[in-house]
């Protein structure tokens, strides 16, 4: 009696207000099956907890969205109220966990696929962990993934298209986001669909990787700077209604224990990378092998330069990370951007093989296979994959 007083209560102000979310997975909303979430699924959803209809196992799977957790579905195996809910607010305020119609990136080297071949300077859009579209690759990026599943509604990204989708700009900094997210905004009128419909964003290594540790970005302004990006996202009809997935900064101290052993790369490339912070005097002064595969502790015979680089680890893990999830989960549940969602990788760790062997600093083509690989697996497209 209480299931149906409840939406008895909700249900009959929410019939205009929405337009239907297109879909295409599995715990996504849409009960009925018939491509998008709207007022019916919500219909189904009381009918079925009211007992005056049977769902079939597919539809049951397709209804199961609840619990949430920082946005992203957990099914628990079972449709109920918490899932029709969900579906609830889906339909009122626009919450959507469909494949996207589209993609579009904001970045820096990382995002440009800066030396994944090893070339020095050299920009390979078609490797990138997100937009890339070299299928010949071994990078199964999420463009990839998108085109794959859903081919007859996903506008893809390949060479032509690249230049409106890929805005990452190698050197950007957070300070670059709120215009790297306008240009996202204007190219998206281009879009069959007239709007974003995922953004990537993967910024911050440029304000860690610094001089020294005093030389980062200042924490305060960071965040400042981050804000005037998600703004620009949250401000557009265009871009509000994305799925908005942040990725956090990955443990760089990986990079360089990867590369540490290298000739080439302790005498030759890194002085010529900006961030000495972790790379400066490369040679390995931990106390011992233990101390070195152990960054978030330091031990009593570490050395300078192991400390500085423990230290560094530890300001990326407690302070920057925690400002990109902390301030994205303000606006997903103000409803400023409501399919805004943090992934956390620094638990990824880089070998000798993710990391390419000209500036031996960016991640190579294996290295953005790993990332295209964890990511994914990290949103609710591919939390159950194998």
């Amino acid at each position: 009696m209480q299931i149906r007083v409840l939406l008895k209560l909700v249900l009959p102000g929410i019939f205009c207000l929405v337009h239907a979310v297109p879909l295409g997975a599995d715990h996504d909303g849409d009960v009925n099956i018939d491509g998008a979430v709207n007022v019916v699924d919500v219909l189904w959803g009381q009918q079925a907890l009211t007992e005056t209809r049977s769902l079939s196992p597919e539809q049951e799977s397709h209804g199961d969205v609840a619990p949430l957790v920082s946005g992203i579905p957990q099914p628990d195996g079972a449709f109920n109220l918490g899932d029709a809910l969900v579906i609830l607010r889906m339909v009122l305020a626009g919450l959507n966990f469909s494949v996207p119609g589209n993609q579009f990136n904001a970045g820096d080297s990382i995002g440009e696929g800066e030396a994944a071949d090893g070339t020095i300077g050299e920009a390979h859009h078609e490797t990138v962990w997100s937009t890339g579209y070299n299928g010949g690759d071994s990078v199964n990026s999420f463009n990839e993934r998108f085109e794959d599943n859903a081919a007859a509604d996903y506008y893809e990204n390949n060479a032509s298209r690249d230049l409106l989708f890929n805005h990452a700009a190698s050197g950007a900094e957070m300070v670059d986001f709120a215009a790297q997210a306008q240009g996202i905004v204007a190219a998206s009128a281009q879009a069959p669909s007239s709007a974003a419909e995922m953004v990537t964003v993967f910024l911050g290594n440029n304000d860690v990787c610094a001089a020294s540790l005093n030389a980062m970005t200042d924490p305060g302004l960071f965040e400042a700077y981050y804000r005037a990006g998600l703004d620009v996202l949250a401000s557009s009809n265009a871009t509000r209604y994305a799925q908005i997935h942040v990725s956090g900064i990955p443990a760089i101290y990986w990079l360089w224990n990867a590369k540490r052993g290298a000739f080439w790369c302790r005498v030759f490339a890194w002085p010529f990378v900006p961030c000495e912070n972790l790379l400066e005097n490369p040679s390995d002064d931990c106390e011992s092998s233990a101390s070195r595969e152990d960054p978030d502790n330091v031990y009593p015979g570490d050395g300078t330069n192991c400390r500085r680089r423990k230290e560094l680890h530890g300001i990326i893990r407690d302070t920057y990370n925690p400002v990109l999830r902390d301030v994205l989960d303000e606006y997903r549940t103000s409803g400023q951007l409501p399919n805004a969602r943090y992934t956390d990788i620094y638990d990824i760790r880089f070998d000798s093989e993710h990391v390419n062997g000209g500036d031996c600093f960016h991640p190579s083509t294996t290295g953005h296979a790993l990332l295209a690989e964890k990511e994914w697996c990290r949103t609710h497209w591919g939390n159950s994959d194998p």
